[in-house]
């Protein structure tokens, strides 16, 4: 098991920044996703981290050995990081066998492959070939080619991104047994949220070339560092506020609030983050609870969403709301709703 280590990465193509000064520290053993949208430069960190692209300024160490900066530069074969791209990238014409083969030394293939194979599921089809397999198949396969160089660290490239939602999750869960029990430090990117939530142990998130934040799964969905991420891990309602003391005033009433850093000070306007599984709706009955009407409702099986304005008038803000199996109210009601647990407050900034 190895460290990684990234310190102050730079990196630019042509007059655009790509990475800003980028520092990130992926435990030995761990299995840590790199979440980001789009675009943000996730596949170039990837790419600096196998050597395939060099950083303009900064430093890569794999289980404290330097491996880019400070004048140094090694080769990616000479790494010890297996790299698993999004689609695979099998070799076509080559058996399953063959392909695991590819990186091993020619003593260690026959008796390597099969080890290989059968730590990964697949142990009697080595004589087939790519397209003879499934998806889930063919990305075990690169896996098992990817472990064949007993790396010190491996690098998923959205590997799940091309299957189908129903055969995506037990893929999934099915590498990082599998990985663990090769006992590699993985690092994963991915661009969905729920992705990284669900089988990661740490979840670094990738913006405007920097990590704005890295904790564990549970800590980015309750304590995400501004409203920007809070949107971007999952629905969530962003309404302004007034707190006194530990306690905010809102449309949905007095929350009890926790400030995300050190406290501002009392009887300040905040920005209060309500997630959408925190509201529960009622039929109105006269009590003080605030009005709202529902405006839309999706129903997923396993929970409905409603979007709900708040106040009658038809101009308040909308919230979401989340409630288990089917919703007893249709568009057009008039609802009740109360929020429960405490609230995440950042001070809010001022318009631009």
């Amino acid at each position: 098991m190895s460290e990684l280590v990234l310190t102050d990465l730079h990196k630019r193509f042509g007059g655009q920044a790509v990475l800003s000064g980028l520092d990130l520290t992926v435990p030995a053993g761990s299995f840590t996703a790199l979440l980001g949208a789009s675009g943000v430069g996730k596949t170039t960190l990837l790419r600096l981290l196998a050597g395939f692209e060099t950083p303009d300024r900064g430093t890569i160490a794999i289980g404290g050995r330097t491996v880019d900066g400070e004048g140094t530069h090694v080769r990616p074969e000479q790494r010890q990081i297996g790299y698993v791209p999004q689609e695979g990238s099998l070799f076509p014409h080559l058996s399953v066998a063959a392909n695991v083969a590819f990186g091993l030394p020619r003593p260690a293939r026959r008796h390597g492959v099969e080890d290989l194979l059968e730590r990964v599921g697949l142990e009697g089809l080595g004589g087939r070939y790519p397209h003879q397999l499934s998806g889930g198949q063919q990305q075990r396969v690169a896996l098992a080619r990817a472990l064949a160089v007993r790396p010190e660290v491996v690098l998923l490239d959205e590997p799940f991104a091309s299957l189908d939602a129903n055969l995506r999750e037990g893929v999934r869960e099915e590498a990082r047994r599998i990985l663990r029990a090769a006992g590699t430090t993985t690092l994963l990117v991915t661009h969905q949220q729920d992705e990284a939530l669900a089988i990661a142990d740490l979840v670094a998130v990738l913006r405007d070339g920097t990590i704005v934040q890295h904790a564990a799964p549970h800590e980015l969905y309750a304590e995400p560092v501004d409203g920007e991420l809070a949107c971007f891990v999952g629905d969530a309602n962003l309404i302004d506020g007034v707190i006194d003391d530990s306690v905010v005033d809102t449309p949905l009433g007095k929350l009890p609030a926790r400030w995300h850093g050190e406290p501002v000070g009392a009887q300040c306007q905040v920005t209060v983050l309500i997630r959408p599984e925190q509201i529960a709706v009622h039929t109105p009955n006269g009590d003080a609870a605030p009005l709202g009407r529902v405006i839309r409702c999706g129903y997923h099986g396993h929970d409905t969403v409603l979007h709900v304005q708040l106040t009658p008038d038809n101009e308040g803000p909308v919230v979401i709301v989340r409630t288990l199996g089917q919703a007893t109210v249709a568009p057009g009601e008039r609802v009740s709703l109360t929020a429960h647990g405490s609230v995440l407050v950042w001070p809010r900034r001022a318009a631009r």
